[in-house]
């Protein structure tokens, strides 16, 4: 499906991270790039948003998570037109991610990116 209208949320960031030190840079840099972003400090957390009704454009999923991984939050997300774009966020190396990147249409950025990169990525996602 194309590109989610600005009142779907596409403008809205879910931030999913057992880091809260992380989780902070990240919201800091995504609300100076203009987004709306909620925070989330684990997977249950994330779904929890996801049950409520609450749309975002894009989920950053940390892939390494104590008790429920990013992998298993993929495997429960609620299958609609209104999914987020997963991007997962790991301190592994690119080829270490390789299975979960091939388990759907999602993308990495490695912990540690700058607030450019973060920008750029979200850029080539059309967000």
């Amino acid at each position: 499906m194309g590109r989610l209208a600005l009142d779907d949320g596409a403008r809205k960031v879910l931030v999913v991270d057992d880091d809260a030190d992380w989780r902070e840079f990240l919201r800091v840099s995504l609300e100076d790039l203009g987004y709306e972003t909620t925070e989330a400090a684990d997977g249950q957390e994330a779904l929890d948003s996801l049950k409520r009704g609450e749309r975002f454009g894009v989920m950053l999923l940390d892939l390494n998570m104590p008790g429920m991984s990013g992998l298993e939050v993929v495997e429960k997300l609620p299958r609609a037109a209104t999914t987020p774009r997963i991007v997962f966020l790991t301190s592994a190396a690119a080829q270490d991610v390789g299975s979960a990147l091939m388990s759907g249409p999602h993308y990495y950025l490695p912990k540690g990116a700058s607030r450019d990169q973060l920008s750029l990525l979200l850029q080539s996602l059309g967000v």
